[in-house]
C-alpha cells in the first residue's frame, strides 16, 4: 500500500509543545490534513491530536475544519471554480485524455479524479472494454451517463460547488475498501516538490485514492508548472507516469526524469475535433 504522508526527521519531537510546533510545520507543508493523518504521522492518539489542534486554533496558528485542519485562508481551501478551469488549455486536455485512454486495459477498474481533463477522459471512454470507473467527480459521472459499457461507482459525500466533487468521511470510507488498477490524478499545480491543488478537502480524497491504486497516472497540461496551488497532494515518489502536452520545457522534462517519472507527451492541439 502506498503511504502519501510520512514524517521526516525535521518533524520529530521530544515534548508536547515541540510536537505542536512540528504539527504547524507539517500542516504548512501539506496545506490540509485530516486528524487521522496527523495521528498516524505523529504516532499519537486522535484525541491527543484533537487537543493539539484545538490549542493551535485558539492561538491562531491553524484553521480547524470538519475532520481536519489547515493553514490556509477560506478562499484557498475552497479552490477555484470548475467552470473557469474547464475553458483553459482545452485542446491540450483533449489530447491528454485521448492518450490516457490508450493506457487503459480491457476489464480494468480505474479511478478518475475530479478535474476538467478527467471529465474529458470520461466522455471519450469506449463502451466495448468492460471498464469500471470509480470517481468522486460529478462531471465524470455525468459524462458517463449513457455509456452502457462502463460500470460507474460514484463516491458520494458532500458536494463542493466550486470543484463539483464529493468529499467527506463517507467518501473516504468508500475508498478505503477499494483496489483500483490505475488512478488518473489531476492537479492544479506541479513543481519539483510534487503535485498540488487548491482544495484542501479534495487533496485528502486524492491521497486516499493514491493509496488504493496500483499505479498513478498524472494528467496535467504544461500550464500547471506555472500555476501556484498551495495544498500539497503528494511528492513525485507516488506518481508512476505523467501525460502532458508538448509545451513542457526541457528543464521540467529533466526534473521529471530525475524523479523517475515516465513522461508521455502529446500534441498541444487535439487530435480529433471536439
Amino acid at each position: 500500500m502506498r503511504r502519501v504522508t510520512t514524517v521526516e526527521d525535521n518533524f520529530r519531537y521530544g515534548s508536547a509543545p515541540e510536537r505542536r510546533d512540528r504539527i504547524v510545520q507539517f500542516i504548512a507543508e501539506h496545506g490540509y490534513c485530516t486528524i487521522l493523518e496527523l495521528s498516524q504521522s505523529f504516532d499519537v492518539s486522535e484525541m491527543t491530536i484533537r487537543r493539539d489542534v484545538q490549542r493551535l486554533a485558539e492561538q491562531g496558528k491553524v484553521r480547524s475544519f470538519r475532520g481536519g485542519v489547515g493553514s490556509l485562508t477560506k478562499n484557498d481551501i475552497e479552490g477555484s471554480d470548475y467552470r473557469l478551469r474547464d475553458t483553459k488549455m482545452a485542446d491540450a486536455k483533449r489530447s491528454i485524455a485521448e492518450r490516457a485512454i490508450e493506457l487503459v486495459r480491457p476489464g480494468s477498474v480505474i479511478a478518475i479524479d475530479a478535474g476538467t481533463t478527467g471529465h474529458q477522459v470520461a466522455e471519450l471512454l469506449p463502451a466495448d472494454r468492460g471498464l469500471t470507473v470509480v470517481t468522486h467527480s460529478f462531471p465524470v459521472v455525468s459524462g458517463l451517463i449513457g455509456n452502457a459499457g462502463v460500470d460507474v461507482m460514484c463516491l458520494g459525500g458532500m458536494l463542493h460547488q466550486e470543484s463539483l466533487s464529493f468529499d467527506g468521511p463517507s467518501t473516504l470510507a468508500a475508498i478505503a475498501g477499494l483496489r483500483v488498477e490505475t488512478f488518473f490524478l489531476a492537479a492544479s499545480g506541479i513543481s519539483d516538490r510534487g503535485t498540488f491543488c487548491g482544495n484542501g478537502y479534495d487533496a485528502i480524497t486524492k491521497r486516499a485514492l493514491i493509496e488504493v491504486a496500483e499505479q498513478v497516472v498524472l494528467l496535467a497540461d504544461s500550464s500547471k508548472f506555472a500555476n501556484s496551488a498551495m495544498v500539497k497532494i503528494s511528492g513525485w515518489d507516488v506518481v508512476d507516469r505523467i501525460v502532458i502536452d508538448d509545451g513542457i520545457a526541457e528543464p521540467q522534462r529533466r526534473m521529471l526524469a530525475d524523479q523517475d517519472v515516465d513522461v508521455v507527451t502529446v500534441p498541444a492541439h487535439a487530435l480529433t475535433a471536439s
